[in-house]
């Protein structure tokens, strides 16, 4: 499990990473934040920041689907998703 630190830090780089030109690179990052994000929830607590962790790993991956370009829907919830989760990461960090 990633310390709180360390998932703000990927959050941050998947931010930046969805606001760039769509690239293998940028797509990397978003599934890597992806999995941390889905991987840090708490099964046991019902919170807004595991929420905001469920929402990424809900919005993110159709994002980063390579055999098509997404919906600016899809864009648009998964940047929200993205800020959500920072906003929630950095209330939580000590």
């Amino acid at each position: 499990m990633a310390t709180i630190e360390e998932e703000l830090n990927l959050a941050r780089q998947a931010k930046a990473a969805i606001e760039a030109r769509r690239s293998r690179e940028m797509i990397e990052i978003l599934r890597k934040a992806t999995r941390m994000a889905t991987e840090q929830i708490v099964l046991s607590s019902a919170d807004p920041l595991n929420d905001a962790r469920h929402n990424v790993g809900i919005a993110v991956p159709p994002y980063t689907a390579e055999q098509r370009q997404p919906t600016q829907g899809e864009i648009v919830k998964a940047k929200n998703a993205i800020e959500t989760w920072i906003r929630e990461v950095e209330a939580a960090t000590p």
